[in-house]
């Protein structure tokens, strides 16, 4: 076949010595660009568009092909092509000549990335070549966009073994395109068809059932990548010693399948629930110990080039830190590991610090390199730790971080943890109690040395999509490790993307730098955006993050789905022409658009009836990807497990009518109290004739670290009843009025005390919204009764039964208001001996009269504001 003549011009390659470029070199076309991956090739000789009709027309009229070269700003391999390669006059002179050179950012254009590195996945397939995909991507095109031929790095010269360099493979191109330019033509076209088939989903099917078993196979498959030794779900039989990535989206599967406990049955599900549990406790466990985690600023590099997490490539990217946030902080809540929370807390912190540009957006990436030199940055030497802390210090940290044990990396020693703190505690015989404080300072010390250094090149650039990872993720961890900062940084966030990421018509777009936005929106942008914003308002209660959530969903229906497929695509009906247009079902980094587009859709359905249709038939066109690839679908079998979830605590088929069938009946008792059984998801305002507590109540069943699901059992039992009765009958302006909160809890069950023990537990809060002028203040909270776990060396603090937490209502005398519309927030987590469900919030919402003082205003619920017994005031205010 022809093709294979025309397919052997090019040969893989990935090593290269280091030079360095021309910065004073005269500019080209990409000193225009505001992508810092794009700047970097600002001074090449080589004549640089970026990707547009610029390119595309010049290449068409002056019949040449097309160089496309995609790549990052963090890609080390980008960095040594850009010296190497692009910064050399003779090579620059002959691309100039006889090709039209085009240089991609793959963050801001994923599609075109996304195409380009399918076609090179599928030119290695028919020529025989196992290189792989990977940065940075060497296509070469037709005029009318078609690839013939491909690479990722190429040496600047020939290599041994008949390997040839950058511009010899070039001359071949461009002399077949001259010679024989009907096999280059047929070649392409043959690349390009198959493209378009693999970008396609398979064959519909009405007959697709959606069960268990699809998330079932999911796991299953998930299990079988687990690593016994080193943890990770990714070792497979050709994958034995590396690289290892982090694997989130597989992880977080199977923490949604142990959460939801209802999939896991039979005579062996404590067992099944146990190992699934071992594989997320381990893997994350063994991954905080290796080098892949910065032990000293916080934060995780991309991954690691060994089986053992211990060298990494260095590269920092926002996505990874989403992911691991979201995945560190869940895991804490399921395992009650302290040391998850800890490092989900140095994520957040890390990310806050370092990666937040002055209008609040969260940056993209941090170089893996500097001078050059890949991890210099993050690597030691011995003589550096003996300069820096005292000799017995010294020997202390160089035994705890594997500085005792040669090291794998040529530029120095990674820090790593060769074993748990408790072990080398009794190694080194240290009290395991002074240990950590006494390593804080020393990597304390280090940091600060450290920070002296050159620091790798950031990527200030601000894309909606991985934001609104970052901003989900932040508004888990602010909720479950009660860390307000986290909640303001996530808003922040998603303020500066509703501003300045959208078109003058709403519509958003993919990325904003130094005040300018640019280019289209993608799914994955629109979908992981409406699950950012379900989360904030999962955290803060604030109604216009969900109003933006369904904005933003309606505009991604309207613009990405389409109806004859019954899929979203990648790029929008109206978005550029390219050779494919794409829809997919598999993770990446991070779960799949569709796969985060249904489970938003699955939330969202309460309110609009198609949408649940949009969710079922857009599941259906996947489960058949997901059967034949489950581990690589996670993110779609977690849709299916929230569907199944869904359709479970609806017992009926029928999916507009989920919300309705969720919603309990909020009902004022005769004496006028408000009251929510624990089960209400109702958001219609509710008026009765009261003239004490009118509500207006609803109920949120879902605060969960997800944002995306109802978290309630399946069998929808009522665990928590509330009720809330104020001492008088109206609020008196300038004065005080106690309200009491009386939490009636199941039998069986019980909720986390306040104070909290252990202090990673999540403890009952009681809090107050209101417009008005009325603050809650001295919230009393009863006495704590011991709970003694199977397993735990000390006790919990909880509260069972019914109990009465108080608080001080102190109106403000300015306030001229008729009424008060107040919002009591009541945040717990129920658990019992087997089990803690997620952390869940009750909303009391109600209207009391606002009144002078000498107005009729009288005491109510008299037998609720008696003196408590001693013993009973114990809590804090």
């Amino acid at each position: 076949m022809k093709f294979l003549q025309i397919a052997s011009l090019l040969i893989f390659t990935t090593i290269a010595p280091i030079c360095c470029a021309d910065e004073d070199s005269a500019s080209n076309r990409l000193s225009l660009e505001n992508s810092p991956y794009l700047l970097m090739h600002a001074h090449n000789p080589v004549d640089w568009f970026p990707w547009g009709p610029e390119a595309l027309e010049k290449a068409k009229n002056q019949d040449k092909l097309i160089f496309l070269s995609v790549g990052y700003s963090s890609c080390y391999w980008c960095h040594v092509m850009e010296r190497n390669v692009f910064s050399r006059e003779d090579i620059a002179a002959w691309m100039n000549e006889h090709f039209v050179n085009v240089k991609v950012d793959r963050e801001e254009r994923p599609d075109v990335d996304d195409i380009y590195m399918t076609s090179l996945l599928v030119y290695q397939q028919l020529t025989g070549h196992r290189g792989g995909g990977g940065w940075p991507l060497s296509m070469f095109l037709t005029p009318d966009g078609d690839p013939f031929a491909g690479a990722t790095y190429l040496h600047p010269e020939d290599q041994p073994g008949g390997r040839p360099g950058f511009l010899t493979a070039a001359r071949r191109i461009n002399d077949a395109w001259l010679q024989r330019r009907d096999d280059v033509i047929q070649t392409a076209q043959l690349i390009s068809a198959e493209v378009r088939r693999l970008s396609r989903p398979k064959a519909d099917t009405d007959t697709t059932t959606i069960g268990p078993e699809v998330v079932s196979a999911a796991v299953s498959s998930v299990q079988s990548l687990y690593d016994q030794e080193w943890g990770g779900v990714d070792l497979t039989a050709g994958n034995r010693q590396g690289p290892r990535f982090p694997n989130a989206p597989r992880l977080l599967l199977l923490m949604e399948v142990i959460e939801g406990d209802w999939l896991i049955q039979g005579d062996d599900a404590a067992a099944t629930r146990e190992l699934l549990t071992q594989i997320v406790s381990h893997s994350l466990t063994r991954m905080a110990r290796g080098g892949i985690r910065d032990h000293l600023a916080g934060g995780f590099h991309r991954y690691s080039t060994d089986r053992r997490w211990h060298v990494p490539h260095f590269e920092k990217m926002l996505y990874d830190q989403a992911m691991l946030l979201e995945g560190y902080t869940r895991a804490g809540r399921l395992t009650g590991i302290p040391l998850f929370r800890t490092i989900a807390a140095e994520i957040a912190d890390f990310v806050l610090a370092e990666f937040v540009t002055a209008e609040g957006g969260f940056c993209s990436a941090l170089d893996a390199e500097t001078n050059a030199i890949e991890g210099e940055y993050y690597v030691w030497q011995d003589a550096e730790i003996d300069a820096l802390l005292s000799a017995k210090d010294a020997a202390v940290f160089k035994s705890v971080y594997g500085l005792t044990e040669p090291s794998p990396f040529e530029h120095g020693y990674v820090l790593y943890l060769t074993e748990s703190l408790e072990d080398a505690g009794r190694r080194l015989q240290i009290p395991v109690s002074r240990l950590p404080a006494r390593l804080s300072n020393m990597r304390h010390t280090l940091l600060e040395a450290r920070q002296e250094r050159q620091r790798p090149l950031l990527d200030d650039k601000v894309l909606t999509a991985w934001n609104a990872l970052m901003i989900r993720a932040l508004a888990i961890s602010g909720i479950e490790l009660n860390r307000r900062q986290d909640v303001t940084g996530a808003e922040n966030a998603a303020k500066l993307l509703l501003k300045n990421l959208r078109t003058p018509d709403g519509q958003l777009l993919r990325s904003w730098r130094r005040g300018k936005a640019a280019h289209n929106a993608y799914l994955d942008d629109y979908a992981f955006f409406v699950s950012a914003l379900i989360a904030l308002h999962d955290a803060t209660g604030n109604p216009q993050w969900l109003q933006h959530a369904r904005e933003l969903n309606q505009q991604q229906i309207e613009r990405f789905y389409d109806p004859d497929l019954n899929v979203f695509c990648f790029t929008a009906s109206d978005h550029e022409r390219l050779i494919a247009r794409t829809s997919s079902p598999f993770d990446s980094v991070f779960p799949s658009g569709n796969s985060v587009a249904i489970r938003n859709l699955i939330r969202l359905s309460g309110d609009d009836a198609d949408l649940g249709v949009f969710a079922q038939q857009t599941l259906r066109r996947f489960v058949p990807a997901v059967l034949k690839s489950p581990a690589s679908c996670s993110g779609m079998a977690m849709a299916v497990h929230d569907w199944l979830a869904a359709k479970r605590s609806a017992d009926t088929a029928e999916l507009p009518r989920i919300r309705q069938q969720l919603a309990a009946v909020l009902s004022v008792a005769d004496d006028g109290v408000a009251t929510n059984d624990g089960d209400d998801d109702s958001e219609a305002d509710q008026d009765t004739s009261s003239d004490t507590v009118v509500p207006v109540t609803t109920f949120r069943p879902a605060l969960n670290p997800d944002g995306d699901r109802p978290s309630r059992r399946t069998d929808r039992k009522k665990l928590l009843k509330v009720n809330v009765y104020p001492m008088y009958n109206k609020l008196p302006r300038g004065e005080k009025c106690m309200v009491a909160l009386e939490l009636i809890i199941r039998d069986g069950w019980h909720i986390q005390a306040n104070p909290p023990h252990p202090d990673f537990t999540i403890p009952t809060a009681v809090t107050l919204k209101t417009e008005q002028k009325v603050r809650l203040t001295r919230v009393k909270y009863p006495a704590h009764k011991l709970h003694h776990v199977k397993g735990k060396p000390e006790p919990y603090h909880v509260y069972d039964g019914k109990i009465l937490v108080y608080g001080l209502l102190e109106i403000d005398a300015a306030e001229k208001a008729d009424k008060a519309t107040l919002e009591f927030h009541i945040r717990f987590q129920t658990c019992n001996d087997d089990l803690c469900r997620p952390p869940d919030k009750i909303v009391i919402k109600g209207q009391l009269p606002l009144a002078d003082p000498d107005d009729d205003i009288r005491k109510i619920f008299k037998d609720k504001f008696q003196k408590p017994k001693p013993g009973q005031e114990s809590g804090k205010d």
